[in-house]
């Protein structure tokens, strides 16, 4: 059911994007740590270097996510709201 609804005309980017952040979400981290396990092998904790370096690789997909998520251009942006009614300070007296 959610696939089919992602997978419709008007969801379709939505979902591709959530399918990249997703897998970049379950691999990249992995990767970097096994990176960072070699590089900081040396150190004295490397399994904390190592973890550290993930978690920051998590926080970069993350932010790249919502950064994306904000560029996306709203459907309602351009609409005029002239149909709704005026209400407060906007109403326009009829007297």
């Amino acid at each position: 059911m959610v696939f089919s609804v992602l997978m419709q005309e008007q969801n379709r980017d939505v979902g591709r994007k959530l399918i990249f952040a997703t897998l970049c979400m379950f691999t990249l981290p992995i990767i970097a740590y096994y990176l960072g396990l070699s590089y900081f092998a040396d150190k004295k904790n490397p399994d904390n270097w190592a973890g550290g370096l993930a978690i920051i690789v998590t926080n970069f997909v993350v932010a790249g996510y919502c950064y994306s998520a904000f560029q996306e251009e709203d459907e309602d942006e351009n609409k005029n709201d002239e149909d709704g009614p005026r209400v407060g300070i906007f109403k326009k007296r009829t007297d």
